[in-house]
């Protein structure tokens, strides 16, 4: 019963064993629970074998009990048991060989993976930092430049402003001339009136027309303002990423140091991961390329945006709400530089509404040919008022009836005269406006030095129709002055005809007052008309001291436009070529707006997928330092048992040799004194013992050949062994009825003390060999590569183990004995 007691627990330990061992493997990683699984099967099988051979050992207690005349029959059993439990340690250590065979194979791989993980994820990250300090120092650089630009605009901006008052007071010089000239024709104002109002309610709708277009070009303006602020925020945001992404390098790179020292052993095997590192490094060059280029672009697009900004602006000047909206742009350019991902996404918005700008440029200048066109009417009407000035010379010379009708035709004149004057002063306004906007667009027109000959012939195209206009308007006034002569010239016939007509005059001279009344009216509603406009001038004085900030990127193109404006009025011909030339460009910059917008996309998904990279790569080196730790220690473990294990197994087959000869010895002994009757059991002994030989012989035989991977043959050949050499033994035990003298009991209890007292000197035998083979094969490692050397460290330790197995299973059984 205590034999049966003893195998049990020892089948129990190399269980508990085998359980224990499998959750390490489990430790490993996700990818190597597939690994394990099917590892685990042919350890099952090998238990199997190890279970089925302890059964027929367990068959002995049934013959004990049959045998019931046998009383020495426990006595013996301990003999048996030692075979076969020694069989049952062997198949246990060759299946915790497999085991850390396969383990180390499986962690060497996943060390080798892990590795090359670390090594890529480190050089990712070296990237995007150097990707991120590029873009710092070109955000940089830009800033500085758009700096410097501003600055010059704002000198050249107040120089312009200072030319363009100079040439206001000049023409409001003339204008003072022209009206005191035409204080002497104030009786033609009648006429003029009616004309007046008309004029009016034209100008309101243009008026109404312009300040939709400034609407639209307001809501452009903002957009690029929030788009902006956006960008500031955006680089803010990219600042401190780099700080915490330095930050956290720093952390892990210190606490990779130690790693990396470790791990140069290993550089051979990571030279092809080298190589896929290079070309990742290549793509990442041409990626921050792709970057540059991106910000060349967008540093355009800006550009190409204040210049749209400016052409909204100049039609601002027009309108009396001017001030409230510019001061809102001022606000909002200051957060232009926000959000690059907003500015993406308005910028078709902006598109459309420089396309309406452009459509309601269009609409004015057709509005501007329509006022010229009626000048032409009035310029018709003028000539029909020289028609009716001669039907009222011929009534003048017809006495008492003529009269009345030069009466009519004086007040027709001045309504004529009035309706000229005010002609001439909103063609005198047109013209100042026609000049403003010629400035304005020669300062936006000539954004790129390279386009700026183009932009020299649209000036000139201009200034030609600006000059056409003037001199237009210069013969209106010739006209004018011939009717004004005419007038004298009646007005002399008419000084003559009073002396004649003394008794007339005095009866219309009460209608003569009322006209002189109405005239005073029609006098004071002109100064108010005056006074409107000088209103309006000063407003627009102070709306272009506000729009000083905004224009900032045009200093060289002010200057050409000036000395080439002051020089010669030639160059203001190439005006209309100039228009022409800025809606090919608008239609450029649409295009270049249209690939920013692609390459700003896909630029915010390369930064995103960078942050997402970057987590990536800080997660796997967690969990790759975590990995590596578990891996070191288990490889060390697993090292220490293989090698104890290796040793262990041929110093037992040693042990056995010399146990087996022990064994013979003492039996040889036995029989010399035991008597005839104990020839039957002695020859049971004999079988006992014969069976250790050739377990030894099978063991030897396999456990020189490990790694030929015949685990599996092993433990079936030394199954069939047991089996074969228990057969006999249940046998005779069967057919044995006969019991051993108390001699033969004493020379049995003799020879088991002499076989445990030759156990303990072998262990110690064993203990001194495994210590000399230890430092040997120390010594001879020196010479060795650093990986022969962690093959051997790993073996020894598994012989380690498997020693220390050996050694308490044999003090187990012992106690057992005893």
């Amino acid at each position: 019963m205590l034999s049966s007691k003893s195998k049990s627990g020892l089948l129990e330990t190399s269980t508990n064993r085998n359980t224990l061992a499998t959750p390490r493997g489990s430790k490993t990683g996700r990818s190597g629970a597939a690994k394990v699984d099917t590892e685990t099967s042919p350890q099952q099988s090998s238990r199997l074998s190890v279970d089925r051979s302890p059964r027929s050992s367990d068959s002995k207690p049934v013959a004990e009990r049959r045998s019931s005349k046998i009383s020495t029959a426990p006595d013996k059993q301990p003999r048996i048991v030692k075979g076969s439990e020694v069989q049952v340690q062997l198949a246990s250590v060759q299946e915790e060989l497999k085991k850390v065979k396969e383990r180390l194979t499986f962690e060497e791989t996943e060390k080798a993976r892990l590795l090359g993980e670390l090594s890529d994820t480190k050089k990712a990250m070296e990237e995007v930092s150097d990707k991120l300090g590029e873009a710092l120092l070109a955000q940089k650089k830009a800033e500085e430049r758009s700096e410097l630009d501003k600055f010059r605009a704002d000198e050249l901006e107040q120089s312009a402003i200072e030319a363009a008052q100079r040439r206001e007071e000049e023409w409001s010089k003339e204008l003072e001339d022209a009206r005191n000239q035409r204080e002497a024709d104030a009786d033609a104002l009648l006429t003029a009136t009616h004309e007046l109002e008309k004029v009016r309610l034209e100008l309101a709708m243009t008026t109404d027309a312009k300040n939709a277009a400034l609407s639209h070009a307001d809501d452009a303006v903002k957009i690029a303002e929030v788009n902006a602020h956006k960008v500031e925020i955006l680089s803010g945001e990219i600042n401190r990423l780099k700080s915490l992404f330095d930050s956290n390098l720093e952390k892990k790179a210190n606490e990779t140091e130690e790693l990396i020292k470790k791990l140069d052993s290993e550089a051979e095997n990571l030279k092809l991961e080298l190589e896929k590192a290079k070309g990742a490094q290549k793509s990442l060059v041409e990626m921050e390329a792709l970057v540059k280029e991106l910000k060349i672009e967008l540093t355009e697009t800006k550009k190409a945006e204040s210049d749209a900004v400016d052409l909204v602006n100049e039609w601002k000047m027009k309108v009396e709400l001017l001030e409230s909206q510019l001061e809102e742009g001022n606000l909002s350019e200051k957060a232009l530089l926000d959000s690059l991902d907003s500015l993406t996404k308005k910028l078709e918005e902006n598109k459309s509404a420089l396309d309406d700008a452009q459509s309601e440029v269009g609409s004015l200048r057709g509005k501007v040919e329509a006022l010229e066109l009626e000048i032409d009417r009035h310029e018709v009407e003028l000539e029909e008022s020289n028609h009716q000035l001669d039907l009222t010379k011929k009534e003048v010379l017809e006495a008492e009836k003529s009269v009345q009708v030069l009466n009519l035709e004086i007040r027709r004149l001045e309504e004529e005269k009035a309706q000229a004057l005010n002609n001439e002063m909103l063609a005198a306004s047109n013209v100042e406006s026609l000049t403003k906007e010629n400035n304005k667009l020669a300062m936006e027109l000539k954004t790129t030095r390279e386009d700026s000959e183009k932009a020299k012939k649209a000036m000139e195209g201009l200034t030609s129709a600006l000059h056409e206009v003037s001199t237009e308007t210069r013969d209106l006034q010739e006209r004018f002055l011939v009717k004004q002569e005419e007038v004298e010239i009646s007005n002399a016939e008419v000084e003559k005809l009073r002396i004649a007509l003394k008794n007339t005059q005095e009866k219309y001279e009460v209608m003569l007052d009322e006209a002189k009344y109405e005239i005073a009216c029609l006098k004071k509603a002109v100064g108010k008309c005056e006074t409107e406009l000088e209103s309006s001038r000063s407003e627009w004085f102070e709306k272009e001291l506000q729009l000083t900030a905004a224009i900032k990127n045009l200093e060289d193109d002010i200057i050409s436009v000036k000395s080439e404006m002051d020089k010669t009025l030639e160059m203001n011909k190439q005006i209309k070529e100039e228009t022409k030339a800025a809606e090919e460009e608008a239609k450029t910059l649409h295009d270049k707006l249209r690939k920013t917008e692609s390459e700003l996309i896909a630029a915010s998904k390369s930064v995103e997928e960078a942050k997402e990279e970057i987590t990536c790569l800080k997660t796997r080196l967690l969990d790759n330092e975590n990995e590596l730790q578990s891996i070191t220690q288990e490889n060390d473990d697993l090292r220490i048992h293989e090698t104890a294990a290796s040793k262990k197994i041929k110093e037992l087959t040693e042990l056995l040799a010399e146990f087996s000869i022990i064994k013979n010895e003492n039996i040889v002994d036995i029989r010399g004194n035991a008597s005839h009757r104990d020839d039957g059991e002695l020859s049971i002994s004999e079988k006992e013992y014969d069976i250790l030989p050739k377990t030894v012989q099978v063991v030897e035989d396999k456990v020189t050949k490990p790694k030929a991977g015949s685990s599996e043959s092993l433990s079936e050949e030394s199954q069939e062994v047991f089996a074969e050499d228990m057969k006999p033994k249940d046998h005779v035990l069967e057919n044995t009825s006969y019991e051993i003298p108390t001699k033969t009991e004493q020379l049995v209890c003799e020879g088991r003390e002499t076989m445990e007292s030759a156990d303990d000197e072998l262990l110690l035998k064993i203990e001194n060999n495994y210590l000399d083979q230890t430092n040997g094969e120390n010594g001879e490692n020196g010479n060795t590569s650093p990986t022969k050397q962690q093959q051997q460290q790993q073996l020894q330790k598994q012989k380690k183990a498997l020693l220390r197995k050996f050694g308490s299973m044999l003090k187990k059984k012992k106690g057992n004995t005893k």
